[in-house]
């Protein structure tokens, strides 16, 4: 009976192999040139990212935002009440209107200082005391109007604005907490400008500097730029790769990255001509024999063969 159960399978064997045979293809192999990676990770950020800071004192009145919203350029983000910086301003605008009234009195009196020097009736040193009181009067204008936009830069303070637009990523404070000039607000990035670093082993920065070829996620970044300078701990490299627009890749993601830094001769077949049978990796030959083979990198539909195969020998395979 085991006989008879093995000549079946012996007999299905033969079978497969006889209609694999009759449509198998035939491909003489060739040297090609073959290129050399490096596989590493590599982290996401965006270009544009930052945290917004209070630029006046005051306490936390409303946040508009939160984890996750979409901003555009220029909208509110939060509010800080603005008691003292309104004093301020009227305070400032008062000056300005006491600075406009001197100046129109000491130029109503410097026009009649100058009618009266002109006929004789006053001597000239009149006319110049009452020019340098004109000045004067210029010049506290000027320094009024000058503490007035001060005031409103220091009252625009108290709305915290998007700088670009972008995605809220971090919220830091709530409402009514006190804050100070320099204090963490909110912070965000601008997702349609996104980049990778990657570190390079110092011994291969200038094989990517001249190959400039490298896939993230299989992704080919717009630009590259390697750094000019090497870590003094990890005797590493810098690379920047600048990712496309449409990535669909976030800040803090890290990606595996295909960098090239060499080429050699070698030997490809197609996917399709590698079977795999247990921990076996074989290729058939033109004679129908097997052969088992060692692999390298795949690329582009075809992968290396680092041994078990040379150039000129035939292979057959569907």
């Amino acid at each position: 009976m085991m006989m008879s159960v093995y000549k079946w399978v012996y007999l299905l064997v033969i079978c497969i192999v006889g209609v694999a045979s009759a449509t198998a293809a035939e491909l003489s192999l060739k040297q090609s040139t073959i290129a050399e990676y490096l596989r590493l990770q590599g982290l996401v950020e965006s270009t544009n990212s930052a945290t917004v800071s209070a630029q006046v004192s005051g306490r936390v009145e409303r946040v508009l935002v939160d984890v996750g919203d979409e901003v555009s350029a220029g909208a509110t983000l939060l509010t800080i009440t603005s008691v003292e910086q309104y004093q301020m301003l009227t305070q400032a605008q008062a000056q300005v209107a006491a600075a406009q009234a001197t100046l129109v009195a000491e130029q109503q009196e410097y026009d009649r200082i100058i009618s009266l020097v002109e006929r004789d009736l006053v001597p000239v040193a009149e006319r110049d005391r009452a020019k340098a009181r004109l000045d004067n009067a210029k010049a506290q204008r000027r320094s009024a109007e000058a503490a007035v936009e001060r005031a409103e830069e220091q009252l625009s303070y108290t709305e915290v604005k998007a700088p670009y637009a972008g995605i809220v990523s971090a919220r830091l404070v709530e409402p009514g907490e006190l804050v100070q000039p320099g204090t963490p607000l909110l912070s965000g990035f601008d997702p349609s400008e996104l980049r990778l670093h990657v570190d390079l082993p110092a011994s291969y920065a200038q094989a990517a500097k001249d190959y400039q070829w490298a896939r993230i996620n299989g992704l080919e970044p717009t630009s590259q730029q390697v750094f000019p300078t090497v870590h003094s701990q990890s005797s590493t490299v810098r690379m920047r790769l600048i990712l496309p627009h449409d990535s669909g890749l976030m800040p803090g993601q890290w990606q595996p990255v295909l960098v090239k830094v060499g080429e050699h001769q070698g030997v490809q077949v197609p996917l399709a001509a590698v079977y795999h049978q247990g921990e076996l990796t074989m290729v058939r030959m033109k004679d129908n024999s097997w052969r088992a083979v060692r692999l390298g990198l795949e690329q582009d539909g075809h992968i290396e063969i680092v041994s078990g195969l040379q150039a000129g020998e035939v292979i057959s395979y569907e």
